[in-house]
């Protein structure tokens, strides 16, 4: 049985107590570290794994897998092209998007993945001619445009050259061709999350977590939180706090910590939670659809419109 903390009983209405994580699938290695993308159609879910090879140099790559929730059978997804250091991603028009980190001095990007015939298209790459640091999270909201965050984890984790941007938050407009900054302000901008009307974009910071030589370090002094922002537009406002996470980092469905579940809505009415955690997938059924996500440490974190839950 799940051990779960409710802090509003409205949770309950969503997952039930009782509930037990089922697992999916295990492996040796961190197979199941970020993105967590639905695609319907085939009721299979693709996520990338933790930073493999040796990372204290620049010589790492990033697997990108999927796991089919009719028959729990996990397989390698091989792009047309090497997306380099695949991190988060999300569902847009029959695509999968997925954050490519960069490697070396080729800058991050956003690239778009057929699941089909698994072509892979550069949607945007860089701000003005300049790089992007290690794109880590997406979201596209309901007019097409892609709002992303841009940490520099790159380059402390030793894959990525010295950034030539600052720790910003995007959005990309393809209809226009515009790329702009919507977000400031953050050390490290990670996961993000639009309200269901859109109304509201949710940004965590987990500043709390750097890298020092490519050796993690954990500074208290730093950011480890949720900020919400008004939408309107393209123009965000009012910025305040949402919620400050106590124990490790609030990740989103992105870049991860030891420890750490990611998570995905599937299946018939989006009602599967998918969480990933490293070296092992598990299900849990909710009984409703899905909402908002994100997540820290060893503790599930749901964030739904104006409240955040989390289960252990």
């Amino acid at each position: 049985m799940a051990n779960i903390s409710v802090y509003d009983n409205n949770f309950l209405n969503i997952i039930d107590a009782n509930a037990t994580p089922e697992i999916l699938a295990t492996a040796d290695y961190n197979f199941a570290h970020e993105a967590g993308v639905y695609v319907m159609d085939s009721n299979e879910v693709y996520f990338t794994s933790n930073r493999l090879g040796d990372t204290s140099t620049a010589d790492q790559h990033v697997e990108i897998n999927k796991i089919n929730l009719s028959t729990k059978k996990v397989s390698n997804v091989n792009p047309e092209r090497s997306i380099l250091l695949a991190n988060g991603g999300t569902y847009n028009s029959g695509q999968v998007i997925i954050c490519s980190q960069g490697q070396r001095d080729i800058g991050g990007s956003i690239v778009s993945l057929d699941p089909n015939s698994n072509k892979v298209t550069t949607i945007v790459d860089s701000y003005f001619g300049l790089k992007f640091n290690s794109p880590n999270d997406i979201v596209v909201s309901k007019d097409g445009c892609y709002w992303f965050t841009d940490p520099s984890y790159g380059y402390e984790q030793n894959f990525r050259d010295e950034p030539q941007l600052g720790n910003y938050v995007y959005r990309f407009d393809p209809s226009t061709n515009n790329i702009r900054v919507v977000a400031d302000g953050f050390i490290k901008p990670n996961g993000i999350a639009f309200s269901p009307d859109e109304r509201i974009l949710y940004i965590t910071d987990t500043g709390y977590i750097g890298f020092v030589n490519g050796n993690i370090n954990f500074d208290p002094m730093k950011p480890r939180t949720i900020y919400a922002y008004d939408v309107d537009g393209s123009v965000l406002s009012n910025r305040r706090v949402f919620a400050v996470i106590d124990v490790g980092v609030p990740d989103g469905i992105k870049t991860d910590v030891k420890g750490v579940a990611n998570f995905v809505f599937a299946g018939e009415g989006l009602k599967t939670l998918v969480m990933f955690a490293e070296k092992i997938i598990y299900s849990i059924n909710l009984k409703v659809g899905g909402a908002l996500i994100s997540k820290y440490k060893a503790e599930d974190v749901l964030l739904l419109d104006k409240a955040a839950y989390h289960a252990t």
